[in-house]
């Protein structure tokens, strides 16, 4: 903004100035007359930016920044029926990366921002040597312990199963059978103060101790509330075991609620019986859930696949 003060014996004789100094935009601020009886104006004009052009200058060409075309990959979200808010953030995330560090692969793209955006873990890391899993009932809980189980069998780490679920004795039933054919111990416990003093002794002579919960319906308050009791118990990594098809908004609400009684990590069962995974990247991002681990197979045997950026990646764009 240019400032300038204007002193003329008259108004037409000031007002001429101005329209010949500063053209017909510039604003009159302020007005007074000087001790001689003179009009001083002062009159102000918003300036533009001009560029302009002397015959010696040359114009300097510039190469256009390459902009990214997300139309492909919104198409593949779609496809997996994100939630849209988890949907436009992965796309500006992506579209950031891309301005940013000249990606221009959506694989390459998705496999970055992924990581960003998610946690990932080894469900046998031996850290937090407790690990508890809760879910719906048929999510998939027994046959993700066992295969858990499996994989420390096969890396030479104790474990021990512990089931608190006195609601389904045919889930007990699996998970002794399962715990006999790998040689595991398997113990039952009825509260959450037996299962704090199970827990605390199993500790001293195993490296891995696995929880079993009972399925419950998440919106049922008695329901949540004795499953609560179990996790304030103890001292463990909580995983939601979730059946990767379901619906996304229901998966969503499902999770939201274990979330508020400690789970923290997802373990999506049944992935090679969906096509669809909008669901799983939705939970995990409404509710920051870190990736554990998937089972992709029926067989207790072929144990867990590993979760990464890169894998869910792939999983989206196939």
């Amino acid at each position: 903004m240019r400032i300038k003060k204007i002193t003329a014996p008259d108004m037409p004789t000031a007002l001429a100035v101005i329209r010949e100094t500063l053209g017909a935009d510039a604003v009159i601020i302020s007005e007074e007359h000087n001790a001689q009886g003179e009009l001083e104006l002062t009159v102000a004009l918003e300036e533009a930016e001009e560029i302009s052009f002397d015959k010696e200058e040359k114009t300097e060409v510039r190469q256009a920044k390459w902009k990214y075309d997300d139309d492909a990959l919104r198409e593949s979200l779609d496809y997996h029926c994100l939630l849209d808010v988890v949907k436009e953030r992965i796309l500006a995330r992506c579209r950031k990366l891309a301005a940013e560090e000249n990606i221009r692969g959506d694989k390459e793209l998705l496999t970055q921002c992924f990581a960003k955006m998610f946690k990932f873990h080894d469900v046998l890391d031996c850290k937090q040597p407790v690990k508890m899993f809760m879910g719906v009932p048929g999510s998939g809980k027994s046959t993700a312990i066992a295969k858990v189980a499996t994989q420390a069998k096969l890396q030479k780490l104790s474990a021990c199963i512990i089931s608190t679920d006195n609601v389904r004795a045919g889930a007990n039933s699996q998970l002794q059978a399962f715990a006999d054919i790998l040689g595991t111990n398997f113990r039952f416990v009825k509260t959450p103060r037996g299962l704090y003093d199970m827990v605390e002794e199993a500790k001293q002579k195993y490296t891995l101790v696995l929880i079993d919960t009972p399925g419950i319906n998440p919106f049922q308050t008695e329901e949540v509330e004795k499953v609560s009791l179990l996790t304030e118990a103890v001292r463990a990594d909580v995983i939601l075991t979730m059946d990767a098809g379901k619906n996304t908004m229901e998966a969503v609400e499902i999770a939201d609620v274990f979330a508020e009684i400690g789970a923290k990590y997802l373990l999506p069962t049944r992935l090679d019986l969906t096509r669809r995974i909008g669901a799983l990247l939705s939970v995990a991002a409404c509710c920051d859930f870190g990736f554990c681990g998937a089972s992709v197979s029926s067989s207790i045997a072929k144990g867990l696949s590993k979760v990464d950026n890169a894998s869910l990646a792939k999983l989206v764009l196939s």
